[in-house]
């Protein structure tokens, strides 16, 4: 719903849990019937405004004015309409958009193999395996997988 979020739910139960007889009237005017007839009066008076006060200043002719004053509520809601479907569309776009990187770059997975592969080359190399690997400044294993990263991925850096 456009113009229903989840504090109307809350609002409505706390009223239901309430009942009748110990309804709080200033409450419920203040916040259910207040913000209710505030947005039926914007949904009516904008238009109209609009239609009758602001577009004949403009110098146009009867007929033109008579035409705007006629679909000036069907003009609105329709200016309405778009700008809930836009926001929707982006909110839609923002969420593939995030579940598409988080995939690509498993963002929030746990890697389960990562490093395996340096924790057995330093089991060689600790055997005294050919393929001796040489872990810098009496290394860390963090240390070398850090290194074959950047390496993988083309960053050359000086240890």
């Amino acid at each position: 719903m456009p113009l229903v979020d989840e504090s109307w739910r809350l609002k409505f139960e706390r009223v239901r849990e309430n009942g009748f007889s110990r309804l709080q009237g200033f409450w419920v005017l203040r916040e259910i019937v207040l913000p209710i007839i505030m947005k039926l009066l914007t949904a009516l008076c904008v238009p109209y405004v609009l239609a009758r006060g602001v577009f004949p200043i403009l110098g146009y002719p009867l007929l033109v004015n008579s035409a705007v004053y006629r679909f000036a509520w069907i003009g609105c809601l329709g200016f309405s309409l778009f700008c809930f479907c836009a926001k929707r569309f982006h909110v839609w776009f923002t969420n593939l958009h995030n579940s598409i990187r988080d995939d690509r770059y498993l963002i929030g997975r746990r890697l389960h193999n990562f490093g395996e592969e340096v924790l057995q080359r330093h089991n060689e190399v600790e055997v005294g395996g050919e393929g001796e690997i040489p872990l810098l400044n009496g290394g860390d294993v963090e240390e070398v997988a850090d290194i074959g990263l950047r390496h993988r991925r083309g960053i050359m850096q000086d240890a």
